[in-house]
């Protein structure tokens, strides 16, 4: 039986006007009314019923009022509410795009190595400017730090033909000449067109190819 918003009167069934406070009943759109809960302190936002656009809700009884009622106030007596604007998407993960890596500065005087990549350009240059230069990949867990370390500038896959510890590039300090030495165990090492044995020195001389691993080349320049 519905009762007066102003004083609790009960109304008779069809009766708009109230007989104790002479309040006349508004004329409301058909609320759409759903199972009421028990209310709380703060009214649950995320519990609201379906609101359509510019339309409002009872915190109460969870009457339901499209933006076509102007009251501010349930039939009920409590205040209506606007439902809370929907969660914003989730942001994207952005796409992690490789940095292009600067073109390589050429030194001004050498001994060095270049390495060349699948392009056939230079992709780093290497001084020489110890006694021992060892050309590899990087094995912390080994204790295996190269001079040169390929894995940082190769990929994977093309990296892995070259061994941890492959070759040494020695200095004779008193001539000013430079050799390669293969190391133990090498997955193959070429000097220009001739395949060279481990643990033996080879002289180098400006402009020699280098060969590791049937795939990596470098270049012994010394300008």
């Amino acid at each position: 039986m519905p009762s007066c918003a102003i004083c609790g009167e009960p109304l008779p069934e069809g009766a708009r006007t109230c007989s104790v406070c002479g309040t006349s009943l508004p004329d409301v759109p058909t609320a759409t009314v759903v199972t009421p809960l028990e209310r709380t302190e703060k009214t649950e936002i995320n519990l609201v019923p379906d609101v359509p656009p510019g339309g409002r809700f009872c915190p109460s009884c969870r009457a339901v009022y499209g933006p076509d009622y102007r009251d501010n106030f349930c039939t009920c007596g409590i205040e209506l509410l606007v439902p809370p604007p929907p969660p914003p998407p989730p942001a994207e993960t952005p796409v992690s795009v490789p940095a292009a890596r600067a073109r390589p500065m050429r030194p001004l005087s050498g001994p060095f190595l270049t390495l060349y990549g699948p392009d056939k350009q230079p992709l780093q240059y290497f001084p020489l400017a110890k006694d021992a230069t060892l050309i590899g990949r990087l094995d912390a867990l080994a204790g295996v730090f190269p001079d040169v370390d390929l894995d940082a500038w190769l990929d994977p896959a093309v990296a892995r033909k070259v061994s941890r510890q492959h070759a040494l590039v020695l200095r004779q300090r008193g001539r000013g000449t430079f050799s390669l030495r293969p190391l133990a165990g090498n997955t193959g090492t070429q000097l220009e067109t001739e395949m060279v044995l481990p643990l033996q020195d080879y002289p180098l001389q400006p402009g020699h190819r280098l060969i590791l691993g049937g795939v990596v080349r470098l270049k012994f320049e010394t300008t």
